[in-house]
């Protein structure tokens, strides 16, 4: 992808010599595995407790150097967003206290020594892209990105070990007839044909690298205006810079959860919640990055005054942020938020920040505009027709006693487990601004849920209006498990029933994503309403009983099955100018 600004002054800590790409190969080396570290993979055929080792950890750091794992040195990002989305089907539960927020970036050429050799897209694009999560509880919507937006973000780099993704195997090192992953695949009883002492040889691992999790984000956005005072209606061109920054990584950026147990039984009886070893430091180095500016008008004297809002969460540090305009090729501005100086005797912690940037004589001319969202129609509310447990009650921690029939003991409470899991989740981004859809907790059923949500925005002739969705129907991991621990799960929910809840995902509620040009937007000039049908995602209709909504094969009569269409949901709005 063609990113529309150059590298902007990045000064990139890396813990080698700048390379094409990082071999995913290295995530199973013997120096990766020194003190811990690395990713485990599991043989061909895996037992059920093999899967263990993908959680062992889940995020392993890369190339540690003189660090005993999980710590690592901290690397810088920049890059251009191509995708922002939340993980539609969930995230194992046990290692998180909300799911992930996914950003996908087009990473600048000088920090390409930090894309693993396995990394691909979000819709199968094979180079140059790195994916940033940070689970949505600590991550505030404002500081969401959008496609297009440029990032420079800091955080732990790691190799994503839960998705190994071996392509290609490789064989036996003398039946070679015999595919392998592991050298356990090649001896009895996986091969017993196999000779003694071989091994799997030829595999290629393409393990993810990733920035997980952030612990600085800088989010800049410049194809909008933006009114530096109230003389001018719709604004001036500008970029919006929002920075959030915070030590609470959620469960991939804490040391109980990441550290690597040589019996993975341990994880069984490992409790990490609540989380109370962060691994990163937000106040061991200032937050430094660049504004990329809009063009630069013809006569114009300079940059006109930065304007910085703080959106600090209230009661907390509010860091001093100091800007310098650098009159390079390009221009831009270069932030500096303080984060290794004291305010009132404090260090700053989580800190949120907006800054606009603009010149001075910027007379572009920009359209008002208000996106105005007024329902959601839940057409399949993706609700497998028999949930993945039976509903029943059990003490909370006398877990064997049925409290639907005997009270709980003194100090215990009644737990529902199971049953038919409600609601969606879901989020509509328009033009990088980010908001939730309200009212959808209790969703079973098709039906439909009035919204009032609104966007303002100014853009020029040139630039484009785009809509986005990203949401799921909630399972019943999502539902009942998150920041409990597999040990915990598999206490209260049961041998059988846990690991059930535990693989029930989330189910993908398609997207609707549309894009309106100038000059109108899609406004017509006034205003025009608008009724959008989501694409793609799971759900569908029975193959012969048609009018009968399914979400499995599970949920038509017998001998048909599902036919999988997507567009569970329509989503109403009206584009106005103002």
């Amino acid at each position: 992808m063609k990113k529309p600004f150059p590298l902007l002054a990045a000064a990139v800590l890396l813990p080698a010599a700048v390379r094409a790409y990082v071999s995913s190969n290295e995530a199973v080396s013997a120096q990766a595995h020194v003190n811990g570290g690395g990713c485990y993979p599991i043989a061909k055929l895996p037992a059920l407790t093999d899967q263990l080792a993908l959680i062992n950890p889940e995020w392993a750091a890369i190339d540690v150097g003189s660090h005993t794992p999980p710590d690592a040195d901290r690397i810088t990002v920049h890059g251009t967003v191509v995708l922002s989305k939340i993980n539609e089907t969930g995230d194992f539960s046990g290692n998180h206290l909300t799911d992930d927020q996914n950003t996908f970036l087009d990473v600048d050429a000088g920090d390409m020594a930090l894309v693993g050799s396995g990394n691909v897209g979000p819709r199968g694009e094979e180079e140059g892209q790195l994916e940033f999560e940070l689970e949505i509880g600590s991550y505030p919507l404002f500081a969401w990105a959008g496609t297009g937006d440029r990032m420079t973000t800091v955080g732990r780099w790691i190799w994503d070990c839960g998705h190994g993704d071996p392509d290609p195997e490789g064989t036996c090192s003398s039946t070679m007839s015999q595919a392998c992953i592991l050298d356990s695949d090649c001896a009895a009883p996986a091969c017993p044909t196999c000779i003694a002492g071989e091994t799997c040889v030829g595999t290629v691992f393409n393990y993810h690298s990733e920035l997980h999790p952030p612990q600085a984000v800088a989010v800049s956005r410049f194809r909008a205006g933006h009114a530096f005072s109230r003389r001018r209606r719709g604004g001036r061109l500008a970029t919006r810079t929002d920075v959030w920054i915070t030590p609470d990584g959620g469960g991939a950026g804490d040391r109980c959860v990441v550290r690597h147990h040589d019996n993975p039984f341990e994880i069984l009886g490992a409790e990490c919640f609540p989380l109370s070893q962060p691994l990163a430091n937000v106040n061991a180095n200032d937050f430094e990055f660049d504004i990329p500016l809009p063009p630069r008008p013809a006569g114009s004297p300079g940059l006109r005054r930065t304007k910085v809002i703080d959106q600090t969460p209230r009661g907390l540090p509010k860091p001093k942020v100091t800007t310098a305009f650098v009159d390079g090729s390009p221009p831009h501005v270069h932030v500096v938020v303080r984060m290794t100086a004291r305010v009132r005797g404090r260090l700053p912690s989580m800190v949120g920040k907006t800054i606009f940037t603009g010149w001075r004589r910027e007379r572009t001319p920009v359209t008002p505009l208000v996106v105005h969202v007024t329902a959601i129609d839940i057409l399949n509310p993706l609700k497998p027709a028999q949930p993945a447990l039976p509903e029943k009650k059990r003490c909370s921690v006398t877990v064997t006693q049925d409290c639907g029939a005997t009270p709980c003991p003194a100090g215990e409470t009644c737990k529902t487990l199971g049953g038919a899991t409600a609601g969606w989740e879901t989020f509509l981004e328009v033009n990088g601004e980010w908001k939730k859809l309200a009212g959808l907790e209790r969703i079973l059923a098709p039906g439909t849920v009035p919204q009032d949500l609104s966007f303002d925005l100014a853009l020029p002739a040139g630039g484009t209006l785009h809509l986005h969705t990203s949401g799921r129907s909630l399972d019943c991991r999502e539902g009942e498990l998150y920041g409990m621990s597999l040990g915990r799960t598999l206490q209260l929910y049961g041998l059988t029933d846990g690991p059930a809840c535990l693989q029930a995902d989330s189910h993908d509620a398609g997207e609707v994503d549309v894009t309106f040009a100038g000059p109108d937007f899609g406004s017509g000039g006034g205003s025009m309403t608008y009724a959008t049908q989501g694409t793609g995602g799971a759900g569908g209709a029975c193959s012969s009983t048609m009018a009968q909504l399914c979400l499995t094969d599970a949920d038509c009569p017998g001998g048909e099955t599902c036919v999988v269409t997507g567009g569970s949901f329509r989503l109403h709005y009206t584009i106005s100018r103002r």
